[in-house]
């Protein structure tokens, strides 16, 4: 049997509330054109109702299929402004599923609802991600946050699995009643960083150079990176070490913003340090793992040094202390090995001496 009673989301019914409402001040819309001067990347909008903008005014920025019908009436959150087209703003939609969790939503331990939950990142104070459970699977799904502590009015999810693209006077500023104060809504540098590289991560999707333009600068609330000298060395043990192939680590946040110089990602690059020096005490194997003896640093020298600095290198002097070998090297510290030990590498030793003449 048909329901004519309509089905609001929480966005939509306060809306609703407010248009019934006897406080003629409550229902006074005030509508404030966006342009280039205030948007940024993260920042927070609201898209109107369907009946309210031009036919077609919602296109998909990536990706194919038709643009859904619940995508009005709701919060979005602007992730690229086209340097070839500035007047078009790309945005992931904001939900808050009719007060439910995404846990609630997509409860059953399957692959189809394991993967539905991987398309959202919950806003603080939001419950953090159902699948967050370690400190690794945080990280694939960040709670991302506002600036300032501002908030959302209900708990919300980013859905980063559809980017759609709207003519940016066609968006209206994001409020909230509960925080008069607040006039501007926008994730914060990091947050808006990790959603960005969760969402090349699932859909391939890069912003690409952006449109320069005032608004499109850090804002003053965004930390700066900066790494201490521990930090520091601690990267650069990181790379002399070796690098991993990339399919092994764990997806960066850093890796989905584009190498195109622009005025926005260009706030996102790190740091790099000149020192490569490894702090620490010298190891006590070399540094391709595999344990060496000191005849056989004897043997290396034997072989690369010319016949008349040959009998320089070899200085050892074979003490019988306590029934102990004592091996004394000049320039070098002492290091005790079993006698027998001793008069084999010595015959290694001096094998090589004899085949070197």
């Amino acid at each position: 049997m048909f329901d004519p009673a309509p089905k609001y989301n929480h966005y939509e019914l306060e809306l609703d509330t407010a248009r019934y409402s006897l406080d003629r001040a409550a229902t006074e819309k005030v509508v404030r054109c966006v342009d280039n001067s205030n948007l940024t990347q993260g920042k927070v909008f609201w898209l109107p109702a369907k009946e309210n903008l031009p036919e077609r005014a919602v296109k998909r920025a990536h990706g194919k299929g038709a643009v859904e019908e619940g995508i009005y009436n709701h919060p979005v959150v602007a992730v690229s402004q086209p340097s070839d087209d500035s007047r078009t703003v790309h945005f992931h939609l904001i939900t808050s599923f009719q007060g439910k969790r995404l846990d609630q939503l997509y409860a059953k331990p399957n692959e189809f609802h394991a993967s539905r939950r991987s398309w959202y990142l919950p806003v603080a104070p939001t419950p953090d991600h159902p699948d967050a459970l370690s400190k690794k699977t945080k990280k694939r799904f960040p709670t991302l946050k506002l600036e300032n502590g501002a908030r959302l009015r209900w708990d919300s999810y980013v859905n980063i699995r559809h980017v759609y693209k709207i003519d940016l006077s066609r968006l209206e500023p994001y409020t909230n009643p509960e925080y008069p104060g607040t006039e501007v809504y926008r994730f914060e540098g990091e947050s808006v960083i990790r959603m960005l590289a969760k969402g090349k991560t699932l859909t391939m999707y890069e912003p690409g150079p952006q449109f320069v333009s005032v608004g499109l600068v850090r804002s003053h609330s965004a930390p700066t990176p900066t790494y201490s000298r521990k930090e520091s060395q601690h990267t650069t043990r990181q790379g002399t070490r070796g690098s991993r192939s990339p399919a092994s680590d764990p997806p960066s946040a850093f890796s989905a913003v584009p190498s195109v110089a622009s005025g926005v990602q260009g706030d996102f690059q790190v740091a790099v340090t000149d020192d490569t020096r490894i702090a620490g005490p010298i190891p006590k194997v070399p540094p391709d793992g595999e344990k060496g003896t000191m005849a056989m640093s004897l043997v290396q020298n034997v072989i690369v040094l010319p016949t008349e600095q040959l009998f320089s290198c070899v200085k050892s002097v074979a003490i019988v202390v306590n029934k102990k070998f004592v091996a004394e090297s000049l320039g070098s510290s002492i290091i005790r090995q079993p006698l027998d030990r001793f008069w084999r590498d010595l015959k290694g030793v001096t094998a090589v001496v004899i085949a070197s003449l």
